[in-house]
């Protein structure tokens, strides 16, 4: 174990010392959501779990979490949006209920952004799913721009917010845990937080609001589950540079000041704009979550 790896598990397992067991009867997957419909989808590869709302035949958006996030961080965000738009909200491969990486699968490249990406390419081929607009959270923001990469014509405006450009910049501005991450060997970490997921998982999603919506719950709930962890530090090992130029619109969707997503977007898309959500922070869908989509409903309405 690094030295980086050590410091990193030592002050995340020193967060929390009063411990609060979710209850057993809540969901595996979280509690439903009004507006929201539950499924699982057979991408071709694994199966996904989503949950979908809104008209059919109302503009597509595609919401995408980080980590240690699963799809219902969206949750209020999504069912204001339902109103007027088809919202779909995935978990990603490995997260949530969604189906770990299929055993053959490379390790390197099991939970990268181009795998994830091919997940939502046969998600939206299920779903008879409209070009979208696609915004990706932390983690989530580069399976976002992987997906504008290899299926321009799926992703009709793409959104970045608090994720950045592998090979852009992202690899210097990101907080120290990116490269910790990706240069652990598979099972480490998981196996050194092992019995204190709660305690590891505070230090990511400890803040105030994150913590009275129950994402911390969700988290811990969904990220202790066998391989659920590993699936998702797998994410950040199989991170590559892609500084190819954009062919979609896209704009960074930060909270409370421009931050990773504005400072590398325009390196590979010199006209995205930046949106900031006023009085967020990172976690701006939990943070301000219907500021959040009326700026993603505002992005939406553009040509």
């Amino acid at each position: 174990m690094t030295a980086a790896l050590r410091t990193l598990l030592v002050v995340a397992l020193g967060v929390l010392t009063v411990l609060v067991v979710p209850s057993s009867a809540t969901d595996a997957c979280g509690a439903d959501v009004p507006g929201l419909a539950r499924r699982t989808v057979d991408t071709g590869v694994v199966d996904l779990d989503v949950a979908v709302g809104g008209p059919v035949d109302a503009p597509a958006v595609v919401l995408l979490h980080g980590f240690p996030e699963t799809w219902r961080t969206w949750r209020t965000v999504a069912a204001d949006l339902v109103a007027d738009h088809r919202v779909v909200v995935p978990d990603l491969r490995g997260a949530g209920c969604s189906d770990l990486a299929p055993e053959a699968a490379d390790g390197r490249t099991a939970y990268g952004p181009a795998a994830l990406a091919a997940d939502l390419d046969g998600l939206a081929a299920a779903l008879d799913l409209a070009p979208a607009v696609v915004v990706g959270h932390d983690m989530g923001a580069m399976v976002a721009l992987a997906w504008a990469h290899e299926a321009p014509a799926r992703v009709r405006h793409l959104v970045l917010s608090g994720g950045g450009v592998p090979g852009a910049g992202l690899e210097e501005l990101a907080p120290p845990h990116l490269a910790v991450f990706a240069g652990a060997p598979p099972g480490e970490i998981a196996a050194r937080v092992a019995g204190h997921e709660r305690e590891f998982l505070t230090r990511f999603v400890g803040g105030g609001p994150v913590v009275a919506s129950g994402s911390r719950d969700d988290a811990v709930r969904a990220y202790s589950r066998p391989g659920r962890l590993d699936a998702a530090i797998g994410r950040y090992r199989g991170l590559v540079p892609d500084p190819r130029p954009l062919a979609v619109p896209a704009t960074a969707l930060e909270g409370g000041a421009p931050g990773i997503s504005a400072a590398t977007l325009p390196r590979v898309a010199p006209g995205a704009e930046v949106v900031v959500v006023p009085g967020a922070g990172h976690y701006l869908q939990e943070d301000r979550p219907l500021a959040t989509a009326a700026a993603i409903r505002e992005i939406a309405a553009r040509p």
